[in-house]
Formats: structure tokens, C-alpha cells, sequence
């Protein structure tokens, strides 16, 4: 069935067709990599970041969150066009750990999936549609990469597959302390020394972290992003 046409209505997004009107939503679905190497104190303390991560991210979006099997989670945000920066403060927060036994940082994959929201069950587990299947799909064939992106649109698949495998390079080398800073940075319209003051560290270091994680070039990459789906969603 192919949409007829985008519609809006109280700042939402549906594909309206011949026979129904369906909600374009966005589903973030991810796991904790290497989480079978936490200590149990670790495993405590990650539960508890996932469990806070509505909170810590409505400066920047609504979230619904689901935690299953420990170290997987599957988020619904309504608004996909706030889904990859959302996807990517996650990140940097996960990355702003380190295992108690090994030198080196948590981390986490994620699929972002956009497309319809056709059965709503007011639970993620249970609901359907094709931005639940998209998200699904995309993390079963990540393999090595630690983001992916699935639309219903071909030609914005196309370039986002290019330049999210750039962008996850990218967070992949972030810095515990570099992730800590680009987690403000998303989440926050902050500046320079009201971040560092929230972190104890000066201006200079803020400025040094957000250069060394390439921080204008990945608000170039979320701009882009937002711009092809809001033109998408008209």
C-alpha cells in the first residue's frame, strides 16, 4: 500500500493512504556491547543510566523506554526527526563509563528505524509497524558498525548510509571525558563555561573536548539528517 500524502496534526506526522491515517514515529532498539563482562556492581549501575535516560534527554525529546534481557532497550521517540541526535547522546552517555576490569569504554549498538506506527499496544514489545521492523532489522545486520539508520525512503537511505558510517567512526574514538562534553553538547543549549562548570573542568578543556570529537562536524551530519526527514514529513 503507498502513501497518498504526509499529513500534520498537532505537530505529529502520518501518512494518510487510501484506507487509513498512520503515525510516523521513530524506534531506537540497542544493546550494551561486551555487557556479559560487567561485574554486577557494573550491571547495577548500567540498568540505572537506561532507566534515567527519559529524564536525562527531555531537554531534547520525548522518550518512551523499554529495557529487556538486561542490556537491551527499545525507544520510541515520537518525533523521528529528534531520533539520530537522540540515538547519539545515548551513546556518548554509555561511552561516558568504563568497565571496573578492563581498560576500556561501555558502548552500545543502535538501529533507528522511521516509518509507521501501525499497532500501538501502549507498550513497545508488543506493538508493530514498519518503523518497529525497520529498527529490528537494521540491528540484526549492524555486524561491527555501532549505528544504523532505515527509512521508508530509498534515496535518503542512500546518503545516511554513507555518512552514519562516517559519524560512527567518529563516536567510536570518542574519550570517556570527550562523550561526558558531547552529551551536554546534545542535550543542552549550554555554553562553553556553563558546561564545564557542570562537569568541573574550564572552558578551554570544553572547547578542546568538542574540537577533538569533531563536534561541528557531527552537528553538520544531525542538521542533515533533520533536514531530509522534516522535508520528508513535510
Amino acid at each position: 500500500m503507498q502513501p497518498i500524502s504526509v499529513a500534520r496534526f498537532n505537530g505529529n506526522a502520518y501518512i494518510c493512504t487510501k484506507f487509513q491515517i498512520m503515525k510516523i514515529g521513530a524506534i531506537i532498539t540497542g544493546d550494551i556491547v561486551d555487557s556479559t563482562k560487567m561485574v554486577a556492581e557494573e550491571r547495577n549501575s548500567m540498568l540505572l543510566m537506561l532507566q534515567s535516560l527519559p529524564e536525562l534527554l527531555w531537554t531534547l525529546t520525548k522518550i518512551d523506554l523499554e529495557i529487556f534481557r538486561g542490556d537491551s532497550f527499545q525507544i520510541r521517540a515520537w518525533n523521528p526527526v529528534d531520533s539520530l541526535k537522540a540515538a547519539l547522546a545515548i551513546r556518548a552517555r554509555i561511552r561516558s563509563f568504563k568497565f571496573a576490569e578492563h581498560n576500556r569504554q561501555w558502548d552500545a549498538r543502535m538501529a533507528i528505524g522511521i516509518g509507521t506506527m501501525e499497532y500501538d499496544t501502549g507498550t513497545l514489545a508488543m506493538s508493530d509497524g514498519e518503523a518497529y521492523r525497520a529498527s529490528g532489522r537494521g540491528l540484526d545486520a549492524i555486524g561491527k558498525c555501532r549505528l544504523t539508520i532505515e527509512t521508508p525512503w530509498k534515496e535518503v537511505n542512500k546518503e545516511l548510509r554513507v555518512s552514519t558510517a562516517f559519524a560512527d567512526d567518529i563516536v567510536s574514538g570518542w574519550s570517556q571525558s570527550q562523550s561526558r562534553v558531547m552529551f551536554q553538547s546534545l542535550t543542552t543549549s549550554l555554553t562553553h563555561a556553563e558546561i564545564g562548570n557542570i562537569l568541573g573542568i574550564t572552558r578551554q578543556m570544553v572547547d578542546k573536548a568538542l574540537r577533538a570529537s569533531k563536534g561541528d562536524l557531527m552537528n553538520v551530519y544531525i542538521n542533515r539528517f533533520e533536514e531530509l526527514i522534516k522535508e520528508r514529513l513535510g
